[in-house]
């Protein structure tokens, strides 16, 4: 039956508000194209283009790769794929159905059936193995863990850095979070292709639209990573997330071949997938139970991609429920760009410890709140793509490296300042700005040293 008028626009008017809460807006335009809508009241393009402001197509990877007005136009495309896959089910819901077309809906339905059957049954000796195990001990038995001994984890997965030390641990959830263009599917890519190099076994699971061409162009670029693993089921395996029971079947396939690193990007839009609140802790709560709690007890290194706002990281929260950063029980790093990544040339950003549930990253990192994991960098300027995970450096190292180049600048001018204050007078001419006395005063004085001890000739005595 055709809806009225005012029963379309009500129609249209709730399914905007569940885009504005954050639920997945492909879904919803597909919903909106079964409703039996007036052409002349709704025209499609004016439908698609009321929903294309909440897809956020500026804080998706592909805008880091690519800009966002080219990310705003395959935005465009792909809700308008949406509209015209709903309004086909609804011609087709709307048809009579054939003979054989009825025999065939039967026939699935029978399947339905029986998988639910072997599902229930499935459920069943889950519970039966579950209330076998419960009848144990209720506590852990210390005296055989300490027999055991216990050793502080040190993370052994994902991105290998240039002294050797990793970035991620085995068996946990690991996440990366980050404003949009800086850099996190290329920091994940890399840390994926670390892991295959050392032998590892990947599954990429792209929720983010970026496709696979765009993606699997990385991985084929990447230094290292052969076209014949990439291709080898058993080593890795790319999926683009077509719905809640896809990606739930993915995770159940996952203990078939038991990958050692899964790369997520993003939970921000497996969320709405599973029709979830992004706000909700208690939705990503469950969604974190049913999908990254099994990938990581199947001892993978799960690596989570997360956005922040533009403006700030507010203390290393991502986007939405504040249960996502609690979620981690590995290496929570924030993403922050220091040179812009730009195709065909490369970029870098700095990785800063925002969680590190075990302590092993933080011990072999410089100190402070928040230190620096590593110092990504990417090289694409050719058709191999390089990269390396830098160790981060203290604030002594920092400040010894900026003595250097004080007196480096100092001993480079034309004319060698007589004092702090001439010194300071040539820095404002040259920079608008000088430094502060302390730094001019050590600058200034090693220079001295090293300028006098280089015109001073060795007396030796005479014979």
């Amino acid at each position: 039956m055709n809806l009225s008028p005012k029963q379309q626009k009500a129609e249209l008017d709730a399914l905007e508000k569940l885009a504005k809460k954050g639920y997945d807006v492909v879904t919803l335009v597909e919903r909106a194209a079964r409703l039996s809508l007036d052409a002349r009241e709704f025209p499609a393009a004016g439908v698609v283009q009321r929903f294309a402001k909440y897809d956020r197509p500026d804080e998706t990877a592909l805008a880091e790769m690519l800009g966002k007005k080219a990310a705003r136009k395959e935005s465009a495309k792909k809700l308008l794929r949406a509209w015209e896959r709903g309004a086909r089910d609804r011609l087709n819901r709307d048809r009579p159905l054939s003979e054989l077309e009825r025999q065939s809906a039967m026939n699935a339905r029978a399947d339905l059936l029986a998988i639910n059957d072997g599902g229930a049954e499935l459920h069943r000796q889950r519970k039966a193995a579950e209330n076998a195990a419960d009848e144990g001990d209720d506590y852990a038995d210390v005296a055989e863990i300490i027999a055991k001994g216990v050793e502080r984890r040190v993370p052994d997965a994902g991105g290998v850095r240039s002294d050797g030390a990793r970035l991620a641990y085995s068996g946990a959830v690991n996440g990366l979070v980050g404003p949009p263009e800086s850099g996190k599917t290329l920091v994940a890519i890399a840390q994926a292709c670390d892991e295959l190099k050392s032998g590892g076994r990947v599954l990429h699971v792209d929720a983010d639209h970026n496709g696979p061409q765009a993606t699997l162009a990385h991985y084929l670029a990447a230094d290292g990573v052969e076209p014949e693993t990439l291709a080898d089921r058993a080593r890795f395996r790319y999926v683009e997330v077509r719905s809640a029971d896809h990606l739930r079947r993915v995770v159940a396939e996952a203990a078939s071949w038991a990958p050692t690193f899964v790369a997520v990007d993003s939970v921000g839009e497996i969320v709405p997938l599973f029709g979830g609140d992004s706000n909700s802790n208690d939705d990503y709560r469950s969604i974190h139970r049913e999908i990254m709690s099994p990938l990581a007890g199947l001892g993978a290194a799960v690596l989570v991609l997360d956005h922040v706002t533009k403006e700030e990281g507010r203390g290393g929260y991502a986007i939405g429920a504040g249960s996502k950063k609690a979620a981690v029980d590995g290496s929570y790093l924030a993403v922050t760009p220091v040179e812009p990544f730009v195709p065909g040339v490369g970029g870098a950003a700095a990785l800063s410890i925002l969680k590190d549930r075990h302590g092993g990253l933080r011990a072999v990192s410089p100190a402070g709140k928040s230190p620096t994991a590593a110092v990504f960098s990417l090289d694409s300027r050719s058709d191999v793509t390089t990269w390396e995970f830098h160790r981060g450096r203290d604030s002594a190292e920092r400040a010894d490296e900026q003595h250097e180049a004080d007196v480096a600048f100092v001993l480079a001018l034309d004319e060698f300042p007589s004092s702090r204050a001439k010194l300071q007078a040539v820095l404002r001419a040259g920079q608008g700005t000088g430094w502060n006395n302390s730094r001019a005063h050590a600058a200034l004085e090693e220079a001295r040293k090293r300028r006098d001890s280089a015109t001073t000739f060795p007396i030796t005595e005479k014979e």
